[in-house]
């Protein structure tokens, strides 16, 4: 009677954190690049007399976040729950200043979510 082999690969264990990659790496810290980006651009227009809506920020922070949630989970990396609340927060934002509060700026609002989206990125090493 021949022996049965044992499947070694069951063995190890595939759950193990590698740590991450450079390319997820760099593509947190575009998301960090664009939020301060968007914000910079956004006062530069303000300061030069354009007139920017004021859905515009909230609107951009939730694209950028959004998109970058979005990205990243197809590249199957692991994505914060802070990245997705923060975009759907800034979403409700920018629909809530479009449709329901128009003369409201959510600037600030708008610059504390940017924040806290970094310095948590910072801190737990995830967007």
């Amino acid at each position: 009677m021949a022996k049965r082999r044992r499947n070694t690969s069951a063995r190890t264990n595939t759950t193990a954190y590698r740590g991450k990659s450079e390319r997820e790496a760099r593509a947190e810290r575009l998301t960090w690049f664009f939020l301060v980006l968007i914000f910079a651009v956004l006062q530069l227009l303000n300061q030069s007399n354009i007139g920017v809506q004021n859905w515009l920020i909230p609107m951009s922070g939730a694209i950028v976040l959004i998109g970058s949630g979005l990205y990243q989970y197809s590249n199957r990396w692991r994505v914060s729950p802070v990245t997705w609340l923060a975009g759907a927060l800034l979403f409700f934002l920018a629909i809530l200043n479009l449709y329901s509060i128009p003369e409201r700026s959510f600037l600030g609002e708008s610059l504390i979510i940017f924040a806290a989206v970094i310095l948590i990125g910072l801190l737990t090493g995830e967007t």
